[in-house]
This record gives C-alpha cells, sequence and structure tokens, in this order.
C-alpha cells in the first residue's frame, strides 16, 4: 500500500470560507494532508504515486450526523430489522457503509444501534475489514421500557440502569450518549407527542456524560422534551418537532431562541421526514397508529430548518439515514432541503463538514490543511455554485486512501 500520494492542479473547497482556492498541489502521507501549496511549487515530499487531477475541485469529505446503520432505509425499516439476525443485520449494516461511501460520506455518526453488534462492526470498519465510512456511534439510545426503538435495546427503569448503561457503552468505545426523550413514529406503544423519559434520568445522563467529557443528545418529537432536554443541560437535539398532544405539530418560537441562547446545536433531519410522510400519503396508514397526525409533524421539519436558520441557531447535518426511504446516499438531498429552507449554499457546504466535526468533537476534520485527516472527494464541479456536484463523486480518499474511484 503506498503511503504518499501527491495530487496536483486541484482546485480546493475553503469551506470556511466559502472559497476556491485554485491550482493547488497536495501531498497525502498516511492518513494526513503534509502539505499544501502552489501548483508551481515543488511538493516538500517525495511522493510514491503522484496524480494530476486536471482542474477538479477538492472537496472535505462529507459527514453525516444522524444515521441508523443497522435498518435498511426501506419502506418497513422496523419489520425488516425485527425479522432479521444478526447475520442479515451486519450485511445491512456493510451494504449501507458501502453506499455512504461511495456517496462521498466519509464520516457517520450513528445515533441508535443493538450495540454489542454496533461496536463490533466498527472494530471491523476501523481495521479494514469492512469498508466503510469514519463511525461515531453511541451504541443503544436509552429509553423508558418499551419506549421508542426499545426493540434496539438500551431501556432503563430507573438510575441505577442509567449509570450501568452510560459506564458500559464508554467501556466500550461509544463516543456520546443517546436518550429517547419522546415516543417516535416507528415504534408502536409510543406517541411522539409524549416527553416520556424522566427529566430526573435525563439529567443524571447528562452529569455523567459531562464527568466523563464526551458529548450527550436526545431525539426530541415532544415539544417537553424539547424543554426537558434544556433543563437537563444536553448540548444537542435530534429532530427537534415541536409536537403537542394530541400530536399536533406547533413551531414555538420562543422555545428555538432558548435552543439558541443556550448554545444547544439542533440536527434537523429534514430528508427523512420528507420521505416518510410521501409514503404515509401514498399508503394511507403510518407506521405507528399512536402517531395520529404523522404527515403534518414530519412535514413541519422542513419549516423548522427555516425558523433555525433564520434565528441563528447552531445546526448540524443528519439525514436520519435507516428511516423509511432512506437510504445511506441521502446526504445531499438533506443539504438540499436546507437550501430550500434559505440557507446560503456555502453555509450548507460548511454544515455537514467543518461545523459537523466541530460540533462532534472530531480533531483535525472537515476542512482541507495541513495536518487534517486526508477525507477528501473529487468532485468535477465546483460544490459552491451548486450542491449537485457532491451527488457524483469522481473519487473518494479516506484516511489519505483512495477507496472508491467512478467508472469511467
Amino acid at each position: 500500500m503506498n503511503n504518499t500520494l501527491t495530487l496536483s492542479n486541484a482546485n480546493i473547497v475553503d469551506v470556511a470560507n466559502g472559497a476556491i482556492l485554485s491550482n493547488r498541489s497536495l501531498v497525502l502521507r498516511d492518513e494526513n494532508i503534509t502539505f499544501i501549496a502552489d501548483a508551481s511549487s515543488a511538493p516538500g515530499e517525495n511522493a510514491d504515486v503522484a496524480t494530476d487531477v486536471a482542474g477538479r475541485y477538492l472537496c472535505p469529505g462529507l459527514i453525516d450526523a444522524h444515521v441508523h446503520f443497522f435498518l435498511d432505509g426501506g419502506p418497513d425499516p422496523r419489520g425488516r430489522y425485527l425479522e432479521s439476525d444478526d447475520e442479515a443485520l451486519l450485511a445491512c449494516a456493510r451494504d449501507n457503509a458501502r453506499l455512504a461511501l461511495e456517496a462521498g460520506i466519509t464520516t457517520m455518526r450513528d445515533c441508535g444501534a443493538p450495540a454489542p453488534l454496533m461496536f463490533d462492526f466498527q472494530r471491523r470498519v476501523k481495521g479494514g475489514e469492512i469498508p466503510g465510512p469514519h463511525i461515531v456511534s453511541c451504541g443503544y439510545p436509552l429509553m423508558r421500557p418499551k419506549g421508542h426503538c426499545h426493540f434496539m435495546g438500551g431501556e432503563v427503569s430507573g438510575a441505577d440502569d442509567v449509570r450501568r448503561l452510560v459506564e458500559w457503552h464508554l467501556e466500550q468505545g461509544a463516543a456520546f450518549v443517546k436518550l429517547m426523550a419522546s415516543g417516535g413514529g416507528l415504534t408502536p406503544g409510543t406517541v411522539p407527542h409524549e416527553a416520556d423519559l424522566p427529566l430526573e434520568l435525563m439529567q443524571l445522563a447528562a452529569d455523567l456524560a459531562q464527568r466523563h467529557g464526551v458529548p450527550i443528545t436526545a431525539h426530541c418529537h415532544a415539544t417537553e422534551s424539547i424543554e426537558r432536554a434544556i433543563e437537563a443541560g444536553l448540548g444537542m437535539v435530534e429532530h427537534a418537532s415541536f409536537v403537542e398532544a394530541p400530536g399536533r405539530y406547533r413551531y414555538d418560537e420562543r422555545l428555538a431562541e432558548r435552543l439558541r441562547d443556550r448554545g444547544i446545536v439542533v440536527c434537523p433531519t429534514v430528508v427523512s421526514a420528507l420521505r416518510t410522510a410521501r409514503r404515509f400519503q401514498e399508503s394511507g396508514a403510518a407506521h405507528n397508529p399512536g402517531d395520529v397526525a404523522a404527515v403534518e409533524r414530519l412535514l413541519g421539519r422542513a419549516t423548522n430548518a427555516g425558523h433555525f436558520h433564520r434565528l441563528g441557531l447552531d445546526l448540524i447535518a443528519g439525514t436520519d439515514c435507516g428511516a423509511t426511504y432512506t437510504p445511506f446516499d441521502s446526504l445531499v438531498d438533506e443539504l438540499l432541503s436546507y437550501a430550500e429552507a434559505g440557507m446560503p449554499t456555502a453555509e450548507v457546504l460548511r454544515v455537514t463538514t467543518r461545523d459537523n466535526a466541530r460540533h462532534l468533537r472530531l480533531d483535525r476534520v472537515g476542512e482541507i490543511k495541513e495536518g487534517y485527516r486526508a477525507d477528501l472527494i473529487l468532485l468535477d464541479a465546483n460544490p459552491l455554485e451548486d450542491l449537485e456536484a457532491l451527488r457524483r463523486p469522481r473519487q473518494v480518499f479516506k484516511s489519505g486512501q483512495c477507496v472508491y474511484q467512478k467508472r469511467q
């Protein structure tokens, strides 16, 4: 395996400044970018391989901040999961990882999975046995007994359960803690408008996460669950759907401002919501009979994204891949939904690269700079002009190695 690669005549996408750095040469050594200069300058190191990229665009590898590797992204993710044994679940995760990598997604944050399978899968991907992106995982999400996604594992009925599971996850290599603070559309027996994880357990989990120096986030459809996340001192919220009893969607500007003022990062997960809503509209039925206003709730996530941008909330880009009709190459559509909500293209691209990396606490990731990890995608067109350019990567580099090359 070659350890040093030079890429010359590249247009670098500077995501921090929304600019193109023209005619640059880069040296990738082992896992990192070790040298960047004007193409007329000689590289600072001898390269095993030198490639002229002919003026194409080098962009940081994309980061999807909300996925579920063990869900299949088909019409009935929960049903498929429940009928699968461990071998089938691992096969699903492998297929998802391959699809993501080929789409230029070099890092993914898994927000809920069967923990033993997840940690084994993550180790095998990291060791190179299974092709896939870098994975940041939480293992089980923590939920009340029979709560949302309880079929994955992670039920807690009291403080002792919370302590035991959080400690065990971190021993296994979990990088963050995930709570299910409300019901969800995927789980019959729960309802999205109910905040069903007690505030005191959320506060305990937040204290444990802070003590161990890891982030903590929560699935929050119910408006009350968002309020509990704020009161518990969480740093992130997933979905932020603003659903009130008896299932009505109602955006709450006051609460959105509280999220902003507390510096809480929100992952809006728009594309999966829109695709699931379309499926429910076509079929006339939701996954969960208790989800009485599912379509309204799901369509509201696109509206929320516009409000979040207008108010200046800190956002991260995540798809909820694995959910209904949301395969692992859906990130570009998520980004397009932010643009449709009013976010400038340069900001959209920054969110899914530099900002995602910063908020997920990934060191030296998300930009093309010397000393940063060499996660890169080579594009034929400028993504600052058209986000669709991201959909067709010519090459994908993970940790300095070309892991995908588009067929000619």
